[in-house]
This record gives C-alpha cells, sequence and structure tokens, in this order.
C-alpha cells in the first residue's frame, strides 16, 4: 500500500502539466499549491504511518485521509476550471476514489466509510453548484454527476466479495485443519490399537518384536529379553472359567508391568498366557534378578483356584537371556534372543515350574533349527 500510495503522489506531481494547459499559467497557481502544499505532505505523512506492520485501521485512516484530499482538490479545480474542462474534472473526482478504493485492501466496514464520506463529498460539491456550470450546461442537470458518483459505491461490492472469499477460505482452510487434526488423532488411535493388546492394555507381539528389532540393532551394552509364563493356566480355563482366565491375566500383567517399567524395559503380551520383556543396559547378574522378582511377583498375588482343599496358588516359569550388543555384529539377532528366551522358559517348566532359568543366545544356524544349548544359571522354585 505504501507503494501504491508513492505511484499515487507521482501521478498527481506529473498531471500539474495538464493543469497548466487546462487553467493556464496565470490560474494555474491554485491548484499547484493545492497538489505539492496540501495533498503530497498529507500522502508523504500517510506513507510513514504505514511503516512495520500497520492496522486495517491504520491503512483505511491513511487511505482515506488521502484520498479524500485529493478528491476534493480535483473538485476545487472543476469549480474553477474553465467550462470546457470542468466536466472532466469533475470525472476524475469519481476516478480517485474508485481507482484507490479497488486497489486498497480494506476490510467491507472500512469501505463503507471510504466510499460513504467519498460519495458524501462528490455530492455535497456538485450539489453546491450552479446547475448551468454541470456537464451539459443544464441539459442533463444533475443526473450525470449522480451517475458518475454512484461509480464510488462500486469498491464496496468488491471489498464486500472480497472479504466473504477471504471467510469462506478461513472456514474452508480451518475445517480442513480440523479434518487433518481429527485423522491424525485417528491414526494415533488406530496406532496404539495395531500396538496393543486389547484384554491387559500391553504391548502386543508385532509392537514388541519391531521394538526389539530396532533397539538390537542400536545396542552397544548388555541387552536383556525375559520370557514369563503362567504355569498350568489351562487348569484356571477349565475349573474356573475364562472370564476368570482373563481376569487372572490382567492381573498378573499389571504387576509384571509394574516390576518391567521400573526397570526401564518393556512388557508384552506375546501369546496366550505367555509374557515378554526386553530390557536394555541389564547385566546378566541384573536380568536373573528382575526375572527372580517378577517370579516372586505372580506368586506374591496369591492367586488361588480350584477345590478348598486341593486348590493351587498361580506360579510362573521365567526364562531370561542376556547378550552384548556386540554378539549382534556376529551374527546373534533379535529373533536369536527371544528363542533363547524361550528355550530357558521351557528348562525352567522342565524343571518343575516356579522357577527362572537362563539360556545363551547363538545365532541360528543355516538349516533353520534352533541352536544354542540351555544352561541353568539360576533357579528358584515354590
Amino acid at each position: 500500500m505504501r507503494s501504491w500510495l508513492l505511484v499515487f503522489v507521482v501521478f498527481n506531481v506529473l498531471s500539474l502539466k495538464l493543469e497548466v494547459d487546462a487553467f493556464g499559467p496565470d490560474a494555474f497557481v491554485i491548484p499547484a499549491t493545492l497538489t505539492l502544499g496540501v495533498f503530497v505532505p498529507i500522502a508523504i505523512a500517510a506513507i510513514l504511518s504505514l511503516r512495520g506492520e500497520p492496522s486495517a485501521l491504520r491503512i483505511a485512516t491513511a487511505i482515506t485521509a488521502t484520498s479524500l484530499v485529493d478528491m476534493g482538490i480535483v473538485l476545487n479545480s472543476a469549480r474553477i476550471a474553465p467550462a470546457a474542462h470542468a466536466d472532466v474534472y469533475l470525472v476524475l473526482a469519481v476516478i480517485v476514489p474508485l481507482s484507490v478504493g479497488l486497489i486498497a485492501p480494506l476490510s467491507f466496514r472500512h469501505s463503507l466509510v471510504f466510499c460513504g464520506l467519498a460519495f458524501t463529498l462528490y455530492l455535497g460539491w456538485v450539489m453546491a453548484l450552479p446547475r448551468d456550470s454541470l456537464a451539459g450546461g443544464g441539459l442533463f442537470g444533475y443526473g450525470l454527476p449522480l451517475l458518475v458518483a454512484s461509480l464510488v459505491l462500486v469498491p464496496l461490492k468488491i471489498s464486500f466479495s472480497r472479504e466473504q472469499q477471504e471467510k469462506q477460505a478461513f472456514l474452508l482452510r480451518l475445517a480442513l485443519e480440523e479434518q487433518a487434526a481429527e485423522l491424525a488423532a485417528a491414526n494415533a488411535r488406530l496406532k496404539r490399537l495395531s500396538e496393543t493388546d486389547v484384554l491387559t492394555g500391553l504391548t502386543n507381539r508385532r509392537a514388541f518384536d519391531a521394538t526389539l528389532a530396532a533397539d538390537w540393532d542400536a545396542a552397544e551394552g548388555w541387552y536383556a529379553v525375559i520370557a514369563v509364563d503362567i504355569d498350568h493356566f489351562k487348569r484356571i480355563n477349565d475349573t474356573a472359567g475364562h472370564p476368570e482366565g482373563d481376569r487372572c491375566l490382567v492381573a498378573i500383567a499389571a504387576v509384571l508391568d509394574g516390576w518391567v517399567r521400573e526397570a526401564g524395559g518393556l512388557l508384552a503380551r506375546y501369546g496366550g498366557e505367555e509374557f515378554m520383556a526386553l530390557l536394555p543396559g541389564r547385566s546378566p547378574d541384573e536380568a536373573l534378578g528382575l526375572g527372580e522378582g517378577l517370579r516372586a511377583a505372580v506368586e506374591g498375588l496369591a492367586l488361588r483356584y480350584g477345590p478348598e482343599q486341593a486348590g493351587w496358588i498361580v506360579t510362573a516359569s521365567v526364562g531370561v537371556t542376556v547378550a552384548h550388543g556386540a554378539a549382534g555384529r556376529c551374527g546373534v539377532g533379535a529373533s536369536d534372543l527371544v528363542a533363547a528366551a524361550d528355550r530357558a522358559l521351557y528348562c525352567a517348566k522342565n524343571l518343575g515350574r516356579n522357577r527362572v532359568a537362563a539360556a545363551t543366545a547363538l545365532p541360528q544356524p543355516a538349516n533353520g533349527a534352533a541352536g544354542g544349548a540351555v544352561a541353568l544359571y539360576s533357579a528358584a522354585s515354590s
């Protein structure tokens, strides 16, 4: 807008040459004095007021003041100009607010004030002129000037349409942003659902395998994987029913998750009544100690099932494997850690259940058979 106002100033200064021809050297002094002494200083002040990031009100005030002053100067020229040029100045007086109103980024409210003041100024000035001094020498009376004056109102329609389009664009952008936010939230919910076990709320097997693979690839120190399986879980379902079996799983999942989270690891329901935990940065002794803690936590729940005299307390068997990150460069993969933890788990079961066993993770042989012997590092029994 500052650039347009500067062009406006240059245009008015250059138009003084036309006024010399219209008024003659003697009468030229009046429009020249008004243009250079009044309009140019006001226009420059308006340009200076628009530095930085001016508000919409400041822009509207600068534009309105500059345009009305210029319009008044042109109307005065129409009053004092020779009769042959008066109608030209009357038309030019309308072109000033018309062109400015079309260019300026005015809101409809500010445009309404701007156009209303310009229309009132033009109409009042024309009505004050003698009838025979108007365009057409009175043949058209005030009709032609009024028709020309109506052009001042054209920017109203432009600003209204522009404001409506901006509002519609804003509402559309708002709706798109809201839809994008809802879609992102829905995708986040779907991702959580796809990675979460519905019954226990733990990480599911797919997400656990992905996390283990990524962590193991980046591991530089000790890394432990622990498998936990509820002993004789089928008997719970057979004697107490599946709903009670589900409640048992939820209770055990909660106590195991608390232990693993406190140790800085991740627990997942790996399948059925089996849980799997990964614990980065845990040495073999620390991992075995945590495995024993998990076993004791399940036993400590004292979940009893079966007949009063022949019932049993739910226990769990635990398998532990620990490997150094350097083993990954020797061919030991994430799946080998899981396989070793499973081997240790079944070793604990074969030794009588409710105990902890450990196995060394070894790379799978080329034929795909399970490799790595089980070593009983620690055991705890009921």
